[in-house]
């Protein structure tokens, strides 16, 4: 079961936002503060003690109500950034927030009214994970309004651990070789609080750099909405707030790349963020630059950190990640192997600055 929010986020030369059906939500307070009482754990990893951190995501995310309350929240930043870094809602829309001295985010802004609507979009979004209804929420970008396929798709997909321990181990070899982004979740640990900021702060560096460093800029004229996809256990007669019945979810432009952002794992859930789009033009010269720039923030973190960003047509039937090769031949022959799978989208002649 799919549904399309009511908000539509039309843009154009001057972005604007046509409310198409009243919403009748009360007016909630922004969810940048929560009640961090857990219980004193033995184990320090599983605790963050940042106070800019705890501004918006609990001290510690082992339980299932704080694994949730995390999943809200980093469902509502995500696509507040995606945003914002897409240029699809103008600035005075954002407010300036910090999960870390080096993270500033830029997020919807519950003081400016129809950012405010949004935000109430994703936040009814996110509190449908604590149901375990929602499987998948994705923006939809589009050249024409109602317009089913899709020029970009920022999609973020939900995984539920019952126990809070792995569901099942998966194996490459039972999946033709490979494992999807979403079967390797499956297959990720819990590992503390600290490990899933850390996994946080990686993803929004990879939104940076995919989003300035990678991507072409949108045209001016485009329409974006949310959709969302429910689990199989979703009551028939289930709606998130704000969205409306659709028949179909998205299906992507023939000419799209993708690639994997990364995953988040809190206690009791798990998520992955992907991006399709034909702003993407070169698969190996995007690989390299975001396994680069994801490679140096995850050093600065402290972390051995390997990122496996897949960049194939996502209409292809079997596709097979390439993961980063640390082999300094492979290095060198990245610009000629640009060459060949280089292409240009429809919009290829529009400069990358706005």
């Amino acid at each position: 079961m799919t549904a399309k929010a009511l908000i539509h986020l039309t843009t154009g030369a001057v972005p604007s936002i046509a409310l198409v059906e009243y919403m009748r939500t009360r007016l909630m307070a922004p969810p940048f503060h929560i009640d961090n009482d857990e219980e004193t754990l033995n184990d320090t990893r599983s605790i963050v003690n940042d106070q800019k951190w705890l501004r918006i995501f609990p001290r510690c995310v082992a339980s299932k109500d704080k694994s949730s309350k995390f999943m809200t929240r980093a469902v509502f930043v995500t696509f507040s950034m995606i945003l914002y870094r897409r240029n699809i809602l103008r600035k005075e829309y954002f407010a300036t927030n910090y999960v870390a001295e080096s993270l500033k985010l830029k997020t919807l802004d519950f003081n400016h009214q129809k950012a405010q609507k949004i935000a109430h979009i994703l936040k009814s979004a996110g509190e449908a994970i604590a149901l375990g209804y929602l499987d998948e929420i994705a923006l939809v970008i589009s050249n024409s309004d109602g317009k089913e396929e899709a020029i970009e798709v920022f999609s973020f997909k939900i995984h539920y651990f019952p126990d809070g321990g792995v569901v099942a181990q998966l194996n490459a070899e039972a999946n033709g070789g490979c494992l999807t982004p979403v079967q390797k979740l499956a297959n990720l640990e819990y590992e503390g609080t600290a490990s899933v900021r850390d996994q946080f702060i990686l993803m929004h560096r990879s939104i940076a750099v995919i989003c300035q460093k990678i991507m072409q800029p949108l045209p001016d004229r485009h329409f974006a909405n949310f959709r969302v996809k429910y689990t199989k256990e979703a009551p028939i007669d289930y709606r998130i707030k704000g969205f409306s019945d659709s028949p179909i979810f998205y299906t992507h432009h023939k000419d799209v790349l993708s690639a994997n952002l990364g995953p988040l794992r809190p206690g009791c859930h798990g998520g992955v963020l992907g991006c399709a789009s034909i702003f993407i033009e070169d698969s190996s010269r995007a690989e390299y630059i975001l396994n680069k720039h994801i490679e140096k923030a995850a050093e600065e973190l402290g972390w051995k950190y390997a990122i496996n960003n897949s960049l194939p047509n996502t209409d292809t039937a079997n596709m097979t990640p390439s993961s980063k090769s640390d082999d300094t031949e492979k290095k060198k022959t990245i610009a000629s192997k640009s060459k060949s799978q280089k292409r240009s989208s429809p919009y290829s002649k529009r400069s990358d600055k706005r």
